[in-house]
């Protein structure tokens, strides 16, 4: 269920440096947005909220800028991640999200 949204938090994140904090659409638009597009695999509205709510306690502003833009706009930010900087950074994160997703989300 979550992996999908694992998978492209994982496509995207390559590096990191330093961003401002996320100040778009809420946790419910980006989802809604998300899943009315299919962009969000098998995930319900409940399960991407739960998913929102683990990035957006365990990732850094700039990451979690980034991932969000991407599930609102479905836009490629790799490259963007790509001049951040620091890619094991991006990795521990993600592997704290996914932790987190599995223990808080399913």
């Amino acid at each position: 269920m979550n992996r999908s949204i694992y998978m492209i938090a994982v496509a995207i994140a390559a590096s990191i440096g330093t961003a401002p904090a996320w100040a778009g659409p809420s946790a419910n638009q980006i989802c809604a947005k998300m899943i009315s597009e299919g962009r969000g695999g098998s995930l319900d509205q409940k399960a991407c909220l739960c998913t929102y709510r683990v990035a957006d306690a365990v990732l850094d502003n700039d990451v979690k800028a980034l991932l969000f833009d991407a599930w609102y706009t479905g836009k490629d930010n790799m490259p963007a991640l790509a001049r951040l900087g620091n890619p094991q950074r991006v990795k521990k994160q993600l592997r704290t999200m996914h932790l987190s997703m599995k223990a808080n989300c399913e």
